[in-house]
């Protein structure tokens, strides 16, 4: 979050009842054209607007989300400007608030998903309701994996892997903890936690979290990213999150799901 423009009168936008959008003296705004632009920007607004009900002192206050009336093909997402210092998290803040969320939120949902797609960028997740873990996670995968191919085309060696994939390792790694009088609840997930999502308010030292591609899923699949060496996270982050919210059982398997989640 680099520049924060004025609201230009040529914007069409949602706004929430009762706001005072025009109190604010500098905003965030980003835009895209097209029918993937609106559901891109609608999904920004719902993904950032239910985790500002969680932690409203670290998340960018969402204002609103529309289209130009200008340019009617043309939509955007604003929310409130913070100036940030571009710096990795601190490991106890930040995992703290990351587990605040996972605490308060658990069991809020009774399956996983969410209600409209979100973007990871420009590609969108399957957030489609599942009753069960292993099923929302498979099918997320396999979207994942089906816009990789429809980009670069069919890979021999990534369609032997993508069999054991979906035929041994979810099931090895993600059915243990749904049977065998075992169960998760689902808590509300950013799930696009790196260094360039959370970084500290220049002004007040506060830890801001933004850019969240939010659905109901397993707490510990928000870890995945802290996996990956170039984000200067890891150990040190991954031992801080099972010190505040432990491991789901069977706790044997917690450094393999890590890695699942990492892909």
């Amino acid at each position: 979050m680099s520049q924060h423009p004025n609201l230009d009168d040529n914007v069409l936008a949602e706004f929430p009842e009762g706001s005072s959008v025009f109190s604010v003296k500098s905003f965030f705004m980003k835009s895209q054209s097209g029918d993937t632009g609106r559901r891109m920007m609608e999904g920004s607004y719902a993904s950032e607007e239910i985790f500002y009900k969680y932690i409203p002192e670290h998340v960018p206050k969402p204002l609103a989300w529309g289209h130009y009336q200008s340019n009617p093909s043309t939509w955007f997402y604003l929310c409130e400007f913070h100036d940030m210092v571009e710096d990795v998290p601190e490991p106890d803040g930040f995992v703290n608030i990351i587990a605040q969320v996972h605490k308060e939120s658990m069991g809020k949902s009774e399956k996983f998903g969410f209600h409209l797609p979100t973007h990871l960028a420009n590609i969108p997740n399957d957030n489609s309701w599942q009753d069960s873990w292993e099923s929302w996670f498979t099918k997320a995968m396999q979207k994942m994996l089906q816009v990789e191919e429809n980009s670069h085309g069919k890979d021999k060696e990534l369609e032997k892997l993508k069999e054991g994939l979906f035929e041994k390792v979810i099931p090895r790694l993600l059915r243990p903890l749904e049977t065998g009088g075992r169960s998760i609840k689902p808590c509300l997930l950013h799930s696009d936690l790196w260094p360039g999502n959370a970084m500290p308010d220049a002004n007040t030292d506060e830890i801001i979290i933004f850019d969240s591609c939010a659905f109901w899923g397993h707490n510990e699949a928000d870890l995945g990213s802290w996996r990956a060496p170039r984000y200067k996270m890891g150990r040190l982050f991954l031992k801080q999150y099972q010190r505040v919210m432990g491991m789901s059982e069977p706790k044997g398997d917690w450094d393999d799901r890590n890695a699942l989640y990492a892909m």
